[in-house]
């Protein structure tokens, strides 16, 4: 019986250590290392999220995230864009009429939720809150 003894010792510990490790496995939580596609939604925004960026629509303004929206390890982005000032009527067919500001478009996202914050030197500084599959709460400009 002493024989088997250091086999099952042997055994216990191999199982131990796969139980550690699959245990550790789950406990692990994963960051997404791009924002999900799709619709984004919260009050006074909405965003369409694609792989080259994001289109937005504010209360009277419009924008463009132009590049992809990859998040850091954290779930972190700071990424280019432009803020589009829009008014009441219709929106002029050449987008060379519409005033348009370089802006950076920073935040956090965990694949449910967004906070966005953007800034620029013609901009005033906005925080918006995002919901993936959220709708839109926009006014338009009457």
């Amino acid at each position: 019986m002493s024989r088997h003894r250091p086999r099952a010792a042997r055994a216990a510990a191999t199982a131990l250590v796969c139980l550690s490790a699959a245990l550790l496995a789950a406990c692990t939580t994963s960051v997404l290392d791009r924002v999900p596609p799709g619709n984004w939604g919260g009050p006074h925004i909405g965003m369409i999220v694609s792989d080259s960026g994001a289109e937005i629509e504010y209360d009277c303004a419009a924008g463009r995230i132009t590049a992809p929206m990859l998040l850091d390890s954290h779930g972190d982005f700071d990424l280019p864009g432009l803020y589009i000032r829009t008014g009441p009527g219709p929106v002029p067919a050449n987008d060379s009429l519409t005033p348009s500001f370089p802006v950076r478009y920073a935040g956090h996202a965990d694949g449910k939720t967004m906070a966005l914050t953007v800034r620029g030197d013609s901009v005033p500084e906005q925080t918006f809150s995002l919901t993936y599959g959220g709708n839109p709460n926009v006014m338009k400009c009457l």
